[in-house]
């Protein structure tokens, strides 16, 4: 890897990797089981997965300049198949893009308007961190929400996903 471009553009890779994973086990699952009420923080694995979409629009919105209004309370995409195929798309998006900035851009500070209307300022390498540790944190929710369904937790971890690249 060369520097932070190299470094987040893989993250991302990961976590496309990990929402195929996990959405083999989702899949398995019908509409009405993912979008009962698991008790997860967004009440439904769909619209845990839903929230990590519009998380990442609006995290995105921030990076570039171009802010996206959000309502996390309402459910964005309610179709199964279209929320997988904007997440994945999303994703491809992210890497892309990132893979086009130049090392300096990642220290460089992004102001934005935080979700509760107060102006925040965090350096771009800590908005990156912190929106793929938010995947990890919901992904491990709705991993949760499957075993208490009698699914398999799905293996989603880092070292899986360089395990896949080298098999």
């Amino acid at each position: 890897m060369n520097g932070w471009p190299d470094y987040f553009v893989d993250l991302v890779r990961y976590h496309a990797w990990a929402n195929e994973v996990m959405f083999a086990e989702l899949d398995k699952l019908s509409d009405e089981q993912r979008k009962r009420d698991s008790g997860l923080f967004f009440r439904s694995i769909h619209h845990t997965v839903d929230h990590l979409l519009l998380v990442n629009r609006v995290w995105m919105g921030r990076l570039t300049g171009k802010p996206v209004v959000s309502d996390f309370k309402t459910i964005q995409v309610e179709n199964w198949e279209m929320l997988k195929r904007g997440l994945r798309d999303e994703l491809a998006g992210m890497a892309d893009w990132l893979s086009k900035r130049d090392e300096a851009w990642f220290a460089q500070d992004v102001g934005f308007t935080a979700s509760n209307g107060k102006a925040n300022t965090l350096r771009a390498s800590a908005v990156l961190t912190h929106m793929l540790t938010h995947f990890n944190h919901h992904r491990g929710q709705v991993s949760s929400a499957i075993t208490q369904m009698d699914g398999i937790a799905p293996e989603m971890d880092y070292l899986y996903y360089l395990r896949s690249k080298t098999a």
